[in-house]
């Protein structure tokens, strides 16, 4: 079994690659998971020339990540297997209309990476996503300091999530300018802001977080008043690292870009729940908060519309599959009538 690269392997590679980023627009993230799987199939197989593929190396491949153990010993996840599986179809019923793979490859191959119908099944089904409710969101606020810049800083962040569950990626891009306190909005520019799939985004702020309006409009006040920052700079500047002479370096003061990724968001979020004694949840869960109270709470098919548009989701239907699930003790109280526990629930 060869270790080193196969030369052909390696081209077709960077022939689907391309195919998949100008002519299916795929991003840089996902052509790195496509070449991630992609690699996992060659490295697998032995670096055997794709021009050779035979149906058995799907059913054998499809075993084989059946059986296979992710990092922490426990078997890979149906979801998991089913989109590496979905990426190796995609190669090959591509490499089944290229000159020289014809008369070799089927595009009836391609079927062979399929999951069967429960694994199908199981992958599909939703999992429950771990949210906060809206009292927890508010208790975890209620809790975090805010008597140094850099506490009012984080403690701003923390309550822009609260208040329109921005994805982080686009909220580590966001500029003063996105934010109009008056008129309770970010606007979401593709051009400036990193937005999901490069759409344009206006989120207005959910009803029921003054504490958080008020942490959100003093953060921006100091931004004007304190750090004469402009339109242009970031809402949520990175903090400067000052080298000093006998420690190294120390946290002072801020720079004025934004963060380079957006673990230092998953930080301060995490860390705020911890505060308040509740689970570590992340930032996309804030997400999932505003839909579930959405779905909880609107009187009427245009709030439903106005949540899912505010989250950024093109269809109303994403947002009631993908984030309004109904808790278990919801479901029992809207069958069976009777009252659900009170247990920190909103």
């Amino acid at each position: 079994m060869s270790t080193r690269p196969n030369g052909k392997n390696e081209r077709l590679k960077r022939r689907f690659l391309e195919y998949r980023k100008y002519a299916r627009q795929l991003s840089d993230k996902s052509l790195d998971r496509e070449l991630a799987a992609l690699e996992r199939f060659d490295v697998w197989n032995g670096r055997k020339d794709f021009g050779k593929f035979h149906i058995e190396w799907a059913m054998g491949f499809r075993t084989h990540l059946e059986q296979a153990k992710g990092a922490r010993g426990l078997p890979l996840g149906k979801s998991f297997t089913r989109s590496i599986l979905a990426i190796l179809r995609e190669f090959t019923l591509w490499l089944s209309q290229q000159d020289g793979f014809r008369s070799r490859i089927r595009a009836a191959d391609a079927d062979y990476f399929n999951l069967s119908r429960r694994d199908e099944a199981e992958a599909r089904a939703a999992p429950t996503r771990p949210a906060p409710s809206i009292k927890q969101a508010k208790r975890a606020l209620a809790m975090m300091p805010a008597s140094t810049p850099r506490a009012m800083r984080d403690k701003a962040v923390f309550s822009l999530l609260c208040l329109t569950g921005v994805r982080v990626g686009a909220l580590v891009s966001l500029r003063v300018k996105h934010v109009n306190l008056d008129e309770k909005s970010v606007t979401q520019n593709p051009r400036e802001v990193a937005t999901k799939f490069g759409k344009s985004i206006d989120t207005f702020f959910a009803q029921g977080f003054p504490e958080a309006e008020a942490t959100l409009a003093a953060w921006m006040t100091y931004l004007d008043d304190e750090l004469l920052y402009g339109p242009d700079d970031p809402l949520f500047p990175a903090t400067a690292i000052a080298p000093q002479s006998n420690t190294g370096f120390s946290a002072e003061g801020f720079a004025r870009r934004p963060w380079k990724n957006t673990e230092p968001v998953r930080k301060i979020v995490n860390e705020a729940f911890a505060a308040a004694n509740l689970d570590a949840f992340g930032p996309h869960a804030f997400r999932h908060m505003l839909a579930r109270h959405a779905a909880k709470n609107c009187n009427s098919v245009a709030e439903l519309v106005a949540t899912s548009q505010n989250l950024g989701h093109t269809d109303v239907l994403t947002t009631l599959r993908s984030y309004g699930q109904i808790s278990r003790e919801r479901q029992r109280t809207l069958i069976t009538g009777e009252p659900e526990n009170d247990v920190l629930e909103d």
